[in-house]
């Protein structure tokens, strides 16, 4: 004669039946939250934006477009509450002031090669 699991407790026989098994279940909207890899990546751009523009002046151009991406990753974390929103500031901060340089040395250099030229 086979025994019904269920009548089994705590390695002694019981003679109620334990109940069924049943899952919880949470009704509305779970917070989301997102990573913060938008505002850490519009801050190490920023950075090396501005190591770009005063480093290696000669490609303004690229530290100009980092500058530009690290400014819309920043505002798009921000946009979208993510987590890190002081690293998002931080990277539009540093975004604009590699921008700023790369502007102000792109214009010197292209203002130089024409005084150059002449």
């Amino acid at each position: 004669m086979e025994q019904d699991p269920r009548y089994y407790n705590n390695n002694e026989w019981n003679n109620t039946p334990q109940p069924p098994y049943q899952p919880t279940i949470i009704v509305g909207e779970r917070e989301q939250k997102g990573s913060s890899n938008l505002a850490v990546t519009s801050l190490v751009l920023g950075i090396l934006s501005i190591l770009f523009s005063i480093l290696l002046f000669w490609i303004f151009y690229f530290a100009f477009i980092m500058g530009v991406i690290g400014i819309i990753m920043g505002i798009v974390s921000i946009a979208q509450h993510r987590e890190g929103k002081g690293l998002a500031v931080a990277g539009i901060i540093t975004s604009v002031i590699g921008l700023l340089i790369s502007l102000v040395l792109g214009l010197l250099i292209i203002i130089g090669l024409a005084v150059m030229a002449v």
